[in-house]
C-alpha cells in the first residue's frame, strides 16, 4: 500500500495506516486502486483500497510529502541492549510457525529470560530484525519491520498465544539504511480479546527512524 502511495504521489509516506480486512494468499492477486482525497503544494493525502475477486481485502489511508523544519528533535531514549551480534535468535515454541513472510526476517532477541524466549518488562520487550541485505531507508520497510506487536504480547503474557493484526499504522520519522532495526516493542494493554501496543524503530546508532502501532486479536496460536 505505500509503495503504491508513493508511486502514484511521488512524494514520501509520512503517515499510513492499514486495516486488514480480509485474507489473501497465493496464487491469489491484489489489485491497489488509489484515491487522492486532496493534493496540496507540500502535502497529498491518499485512500488506497486493495481488492481480490472482488472482495476488500485492505484499506489504507496516507499523508505524504515534506516541508522544510523549523524545529527537530528526539525526545525518545533508545533502550539499552545487547548489539544484534550478542542476542540469540528469536525462539518458538513450535518452529513451524516462522512461515510467510516472518520467515524471510531475521530476529533476534534483545531481551529474553531464562527459559530462552522473548520476554517482557513491564509490558516491554525488545527485538532486532534485519531483512536479506539489510534495511533499506523506506517506509514500506519500517512497516514490515514495525509489525511486531504480536510479538510483544507473547512475551508480555505467554508465548502460547497470538495477537493477530488489524491494523498497522506507522509514523515515519526520519528513516536511513541500516544494517539491523531495533524494535522497541511497548504492550499497553490487553483487554477483551484484544491486545493494543507500539513499536518505536531505532537504528543500531540510536536514530529513531519510524514508530508503529497496532492491535490485534488475541488469542492461542
Amino acid at each position: 500500500m505505500i509503495e503504491a502511495a508513493e508511486t502514484f504521489s511521488g512524494r514520501p509516506v509520512a503517515w499510513a495506516t492499514l486495516q486488514f480486512v480480509a485474507g489473501a494468499a497465493p496464487p491469489d492477486v491484489v489489485r491497489l486502486e488509489v484515491d487522492v482525497l486532496a493534493a496540496g503544494r507540500r502535502m497529498s493525502q491518499l485512500r488506497v483500497t486493495g481488492t481480490c475477486d472482488d472482495r476488500v481485502v485492505l484499506a489504507g489511508l496516507a499523508a505524504l510529502g515534506r516541508r522544510e523544519s523549523v524545529a527537530a528533535g528526539s525526545w525518545e531514549a533508545m533502550p539499552d541492549v545487547p548489539p544484534p551480534e550478542a542476542c540469540a535468535n528469536r525462539r518458538l515454541v513450535n518452529e513451524e510457525r516462522r512461515g510467510g513472510l516472518r520467515s524471510r526476517i531475521e530476529e533476534r532477541m534483545a531481551t529474553t529470560g531464562d527459559d530462552g524466549f522473548l520476554t517482557a518488562v513491564d509490558g516491554r520487550s525488545a527485538l532486532w530484525v534485519t531483512m536479506p541485505g539489510g534495511v533499506a531507508p523506506c517506509a514500506s520497510a519500517l512497516a514490515i519491520l514495525g509489525d511486531d506487536v504480536s510479538a510483544g504480547v507473547a512475551a508480555a503474557v505467554g508465548d502460547d498465544v497470538r495477537a493477530r493484526s488489524i491494523d498497522n499504522t506507522i509514523r515515519v520519522v526520519e528513516p536511513r539504511a541500516t544494517d539491523w532495526v531495533l524494535a522497541d516493542v511497548g504492550v499497553h494493554a490487553v483487554a477483551d480479546g484484544l491486545g493494543h501496543g507500539n513499536v518505536n524503530l531505532w537504528s543500531r546508532d540510536g536514530h529513531l527512524l519510524a514508530v508503529s502501532s497496532q492491535s490485534g486479536l488475541v488469542g492461542p496460536r
